[in-house]
Parts: C-alpha cells; structure tokens; sequence
C-alpha cells in the first residue's frame, strides 16, 4: 500500500505581514513568518550546493550567512508587493539565468530595482553595494533585520541609482575590506514608506483606470 505523504502543517497565521498603522511610519516593519524563513534557507543550501560545485564564484564559505539574509530579504520584498497589489518580475537569484537579467526586480513605471539587507547586528548601520554586484537599477532599497532569528525587518530606506553612483567608493579599507563597493550610512536614505506609496501610485494604473 502506497505511503501517504505526511499531514503539512498549517502556516501559523493568515494575516497581513506588514500591518496597515505601519504605513504610516517612515520605516514599515514586516512580520518574518517561519516558511519565509525556512524558504530562504531552502534556497541559500541551493546556492551552497552551486558555490561548492564552483558554479558560483563570488561565493566563500564565510559570506554563507550573507547570502542567506540576502534572500530573506528579497522574499520579504516580494511578499510586501504581493500584499499591496503591485505587480513585479522578479529576477529569481536561485534560477540560473539569473545573471542575464542586471536587477532583482522589475516593476511597471518603476523599472528596476535593487534589494539589500543588512543583518541585525548594532554596528551594521551602513548599505553596502558590491561595485561587481551593482547594475546601475533605478532604485536601491534596503531592509534591516531586527533580531538574528529574524522575526522582524525593518524596511529602513532607499536611493535612486544616481544617488548610488555618489555613494562614498571604499576599497581595501573599512566597510569595504572583501570587496570595492559603494556605501551610505542607512538613516541618510530616503523614507521607506515614501518609496512603497511610489510603487502604489506609479503601478494603480495597471488594476484601475485612472
């Protein structure tokens, strides 16, 4: 007799994972339900796998939680859209295409966009971009992590590309010590919130008829 597969758990809860009161703050913070984070780990172990196969060259085996909260902070963006009804493409990182496509997502009257996340650590107040990871998108956008599980993010800020391009150039020194990179101090960007009304007043047009 054939095995049945084993009962799924239910998801813990069906709400909203940003709530409605944190629009009005300038830094909405996101619930991190548990799939999302057992999502990101899936899908960094696959990255794992590539980098030891040595498919991917811009992984080292100490950068493993880099990658991890990279993709976290990517399906966190992508669940936020999903909830306001913004419509995206997104450049899935775990696709191996990836690397034809210079943004991780695309977004009607946006265009393209960057995500960054910054792990939680008290010292990490800086958005670091990799000069070699940079593909001069339309926008930056950056999310904090709240606490090492996580179980909260922070959407912390953003910047245009041009602002990016201006960003201070660190190389071989402190905060760019692996890699050349442009980097802002996070509490310089422009408001998180301001950036998702943007998206919804840019994209309403595509649902409505305005």
């Amino acid at each position: 007799m054939k095995k049945m597969p084993e009962k799924l758990e239910r998801i813990s809860s069906i709400r909203k994972l940003v709530n409605d009161e944190e629009w009005r703050n300038e830094h909405p913070t996101f619930d991190v339900e548990p799939e999302i984070i057992e999502w990101a780990k899936l899908h960094a172990e696959i990255w794992l796998k590539r980098w030891k196969e040595g498919s991917q060259e811009s992984w080292s085996a100490d950068l493993e939680r880099n990658n991890y909260i990279g993709l976290l902070g990517q399906k966190i963006f992508e669940v936020t859209l999903q909830q306001l009804e913004i419509p995206y493409v997104h450049n899935d990182p775990v696709i191996d295409w990836r690397g034809k496509k210079g943004y991780d997502f695309r977004i009607p009257f946006i265009q393209t966009i960057e995500v960054k996340t910054v792990d939680y650590h008290p010292n990490q107040r800086r958005l670091m971009i990799k000069c070699r990871e940079w593909h001069n998108s339309d926008y930056a956008l950056a999310l904090k992590l709240l606490d090492e599980a996580p179980t909260k993010a922070k959407f912390v800020g953003y910047a245009t590309g041009k602002e990016v391009n201006a960003f201070t150039y660190a190389e071989n020194e402190f905060p760019c010590v692996i890699a050349p990179c442009y980097w802002q101090f996070l509490e310089k960007l422009h408001s998180a919130s301001e950036f998702f009304n943007m998206l919804t007043q840019k994209t309403k047009r595509i649902w409505h008829k305005v």
